[in-house]
């Protein structure tokens, strides 16, 4: 919450004339390039995936019934492979850079509840099944003005950030051409949506613009206690000024210059 309002107010202030004018002067002014080591964004990319899984089985192990009627699709368990304290499985790579995608797997559990009769107790019952899962997933990155220039190469970090999971559609369905013969006859067919911020970091060569002369007039310094005088700028180069001591000073043609 204090970072919204800091935007806010940092915001508001942007906006005030004498701060627009300030910046104003300062991008007029002739730049040098000071480079210097930073910790820069090197590059990043967001995508959305559709992901269709199948449950063929409840969750006593028994086949999904002909009439099973989904009710409730939900997906937890959720976890990024190698990223924070989450461990890597055997045979599972962390994330990296390959190309211009990161590539990292994710797993997540999907529990469907559905509704179906039971012939056994003649009346509607409600079952649930599920089952964990397993996905490698890449996400094309764009290189930030050129990307990272590094001294060690080696030397970059990748964040990647969940910007959606739900589950979005689930329906029964005969069971799919290419699972095998023995599989149960029907299955749960699950749509998972996911979307995900992918970032490459790392200690970088900045060019930090730097101005030849001063860009702004920093004000006389104030003395505690003393008021600073209200000003803007002027916008004329010449004029002719006067007082309530001398009125009709500028009344004269030509007006005199101060």
């Amino acid at each position: 919450m204090q970072d919204v309002d800091l935007a806010a107010k940092v915001k508001e202030v942007w906006k005030d004339p004498e701060i627009q004018a300030l910046a104003r002067r300062c991008f007029h002014k002739k730049f040098n390039c000071t480079p210097v080591i930073l910790e820069k964004v090197c590059a990043s990319g967001t995508k959305c995936f559709h992901d269709i899984h199948y449950l063929f089985e409840t969750e006593t192990g028994c086949p999904i019934p002909a009439d099973a009627c989904p009710i409730n699709c939900v997906v937890s368990s959720f976890a990024i492979c190698g990223v924070g304290a989450e461990p890597l499985r055997k045979g599972i790579l962390g994330p990296r850079r390959v190309g211009d995608c990161i590539l990292f797997t994710v797993v997540y559990r999907v529990r469907v509840w559905f509704e179906f009769f039971d012939p056994v107790t003649n009346s509607l019952e409600v079952g649930m099944a599920s089952n964990v899962f397993e996905r490698e997933l890449a996400v094309p990155v764009e290189e930030i003005d050129g990307g990272c220039v590094l001294c060690q190469p080696e030397a970059v970090d990748l964040c990647i950030r969940r910007i959606n999971l739900d589950c979005i559609r689930a329906v029964i369905v005969p069971r799919p051409a290419g699972f095998p013969v023995n599989f149960p006859p029907f299955a749960i067919e699950v749509t998972v949506e996911k979307e995900f911020f992918a970032m490459e970091s790392g200690r970088s060569i900045i060019c930090l613009p730097t101005c030849v002369e001063e860009c702004i007039d920093l004000p006389f310094p104030v003395l505690p206690g003393e008021c600073v005088p209200f000003e803007r700028e002027s916008q004329c180069e010449s004029f002719c000024q006067e007082t309530d001591l001398q009125p009709g000073r500028c009344a004269q043609c030509p007006p005199p210059q101060p």
